[in-house]
């Protein structure tokens, strides 16, 4: 099973290196932060840093695949929180994960990597993917994660663009912290049956044109009809 998800993730980036003319390259900077046991619902607490690549494959103005590798720092320590139970248990745990996902993107309007500077899109994206975790508190393993999120992008020319993106990583794994359910009985989360993280950050991207350049005029056209 995991072999085919691992042979999923990459799949798509086989296939669309046969249509470089809608591909755009990219890397990926920001912070990363998890969610769990210790730290139940705190959005952006102890972001540390992230760093990464992206491929893109743009099907058309409005869906994208995307196929990315991220690598990202993760941090918690009960006595960051007011918590009594949490003071007193006094537990903490730092690590890595290598998030490698294959994602697709849904742009709220029609928009075009090699359109006008300005240009811009919001878009929702999801998928699947492996995270290779690596923390003081277990054994370096892999397990399955859901991601999601949502972001914006804008073209800076015709062939350069920038995004932001703020994504998450259902687990399927209470363990990422090392503890498995340690929490106080009187404190409940939506998150407590599994650990999450998150990573946020921002994308340069480069359009890779193979053969003959797209011609604008052409999806200027497509955006008008839609």
């Amino acid at each position: 099973m995991k072999k085919i998800i691992i042979i999923a993730l990459f799949s798509g980036i086989i296939i669309g290196a046969k249509a470089q003319k809608k591909v755009d390259l990219g890397f990926f900077g920001g912070g990363s932060y998890y969610l769990g046991d210790i730290n139940q619902s705190k959005q952006f607490y102890s972001l540390s840093y992230a760093f990464g690549g992206l491929y893109r494959y743009n099907i058309n103005s409005r869906y994208t695949i995307r196929g990315s590798i991220y690598y990202g720092n993760l941090l918690a320590d009960d006595q960051d929180f007011i918590n009594p139970f949490q003071q007193s248990r006094d537990i903490s745990y730092s690590g890595t994960v290598l998030d490698a996902t294959l994602q697709f993107e849904f742009n709220f309007m029609p928009y075009s990597t090699f359109g006008r500077a300005g240009e811009y899109a919001f878009y929702t994206t999801g998928g699947i993917g492996v995270a290779f975790i690596n923390t003081s508190t277990l054994q370096p393993t892999y397990k399955l994660v859901i991601p999601f999120g949502i972001g914006a992008k804008v073209n800076l020319g015709k062939k350069m663009g920038i995004g932001i993106e703020w994504g998450f990583r259902k687990m399927f794994y209470d363990k990422l912290d090392g503890f498995e359910n340690p929490i106080d009985p009187e404190y409940r989360s939506f998150i407590h049956n599994f650990d999450w993280y998150s990573i946020i950050g921002i994308s340069l991207t480069y359009k890779i044109y193979g053969g003959s350049e797209d011609c604008p005029a052409y999806w200027d056209e497509k955006v008008i009809e839609k």
